[in-house]
């Protein structure tokens, strides 16, 4: 009889001890009696790298069943760049958990989404990941980023324009990143720029020998002007647009009211690359024999002045003007220097100088600041002192850069890519990819269609 009870003690005993190891162990979760199977989270909205995202957004989390929105807080964060965390709310609708910020986001702003660790859903069941159960607070189950809209999507978008010299088309970027090619079977393009009341476009279609005046905001094709033998860098200002015609020694006036070739100026030299000042009177080119800048009068095409051999080697760089001071700039690409001088060509100074291996092709100025094109990269520079503010580079030669009209924005182009680029933290925003190897200038309209 005692062993019988001494045998009854230690079975009961055994159990006790079974079920409590059995029910301390990790494996046992979830414990949930009315069902077991673990929550999957599926995707996060807005998808990360949206663009142009509505400052009253609010972040989606979706899953495969309904979850507990207790379990979120301190495991789902917003942030802005700076790292700042964003209060909000949760609510759900049926397996989706709404993240709603208590107030607007600001514009043109980064903002980085995460969720992290063990929520669980109505039954208290632990998040999988992986077929596996996150039992911590640390593991990331989602996360997005989202660039929001701005100054540049108030009524609507500027159209930017790529010319495509190889693939002879000029391609529409719309609503920020939206490709189309409206232009197409052009001839080796080299010259593009967009009329002063942001109507037209002007083409140089080179090997045709004709300049092209197209809609900006649909790229149909209105008039086809002959002009004299490759045409390639063109200018404009009020009614007119200047092109040069290198193989031809001559520069086309050609009036935009009236869609023709008012006047041709012959030239004893072939000129390369044009500029103009903001008053419209006098346009800068180079000599490519003898590499002196040459400056025009736009009335008659008579010289004005010449600088002697103000370009190392070979003419590649651009020359700009500053349309606040007047002040041309010099883009010496093998001589590794970006020069600088007064409207009438005197007196002309080093601007910046680059290393060895670095060509600056191109500056633009936006501001209190220029941007210098050279190599991989785009170097921002405080205008009047030349400090050095950022650098911004790329894996490949940076080809053309512009800055839309409302300051948010700029892109860059690159061997076959478009980049969308913050301009105030100068962070990429969006690589497009245009396959061409062929794309080079880039423009932004200042008009709205």
């Amino acid at each position: 009889m005692k062993l019988h009870k001494y045998f009854i003690f230690l079975f009961v005993l055994t159990n006790i001890i079974l079920i409590f190891i059995t029910g301390c162990t990790k494996d046992r979760e979830p414990t949930a009696p009315n069902e077991i199977q673990r929550p999957k989270s599926l995707f996060i909205t807005p998808s990360a790298g949206k663009l142009a995202v509505s400052k009253n957004e609010k972040i989606k989390m979706i899953f495969d069943e309904q979850m507990d929105l207790s379990t979120f807080p301190g495991h789902f964060t917003l942030k802005d760049l700076q790292g700042n965390n964003i209060d909000g709310s949760f609510s759900k609708d049926d397996s989706t958990v709404i993240f709603s910020p208590f107030s607007a986001l600001s514009k043109s702003s980064f903002y980085f989404a995460e969720l992290r660790g063990r929520v669980r859903d109505v039954n208290r069941n632990s998040i999988e990941l992986n077929n596996e159960a996150i039992l911590n607070d640390t593991t990331l189950l989602l996360s997005t980023w989202l660039y929001t809209e701005g100054d540049y999507s108030n009524g609507g978008f500027y159209n930017v324009y790529v010319r495509d010299k190889k693939d002879g088309q000029i391609i529409f970027l719309s609503n920020l990143d939206s490709v189309l090619n409206p232009i197409t079977s052009l001839s080796t393009p080299e010259g593009l720029i967009i009329s002063d009341d942001g109507n037209y476009l002007i083409i140089s279609n080179t090997n045709k020998n004709e300049v092209i005046i197209a809609s900006a905001q649909n790229g149909s094709i209105i008039k086809n002007i002959p002009v004299a033998i490759n045409p390639t860098s063109c200018v404009t200002h009020g009614n007119y647009t200047f092109v040069i015609n290198v193989n031809g020694k001559a520069i086309s006036k050609i009036n935009l009211t009236t869609q023709t070739l008012e006047q041709s100026f012959t030239l004893n030299f072939f000129p390369g690359k044009l500029a103009l000042s903001p008053d419209g009177n006098i346009l800068y080119t180079y000599d490519q024999v003898t590499r002196d800048l040459v400056l025009i009068n736009t009335l008659d095409g008579s010289i004005i002045k010449r600088v002697r051999n103000v370009i190392t080697t070979i003419v590649l760089g651009e020359i700009r003007v500053d349309p606040s001071s007047g002040n041309v700039y010099l883009c010496d690409s093998k001589g590794r220097k970006v020069k600088i001088t007064d409207p009438q060509g005197n007196s002309i100074q080093d601007y910046v100088t680059f290393s060895a291996g670095i060509e600056p092709i191109d500056i633009i100025f936006f501001g209190e600041n220029s941007y210098v094109l050279a190599g991989n990269s785009v170097y921002k520079y405080d205008k009047t002192s030349t400090s050095l503010i950022n650098t911004l580079t790329f894996s490949t030669g940076v080809k053309s850069l512009c800055i839309i009209p409302s300051g948010d924005i700029m892109y860059v182009t690159l061997a076959t890519k478009v980049a969308i680029v913050d301009f105030n933290t100068l962070r990429v925003l969006k690589e497009i990819d245009l396959i061409s190897t062929g794309i080079n200038t880039i423009i932004s309209n200042s008009k709205k269609f």
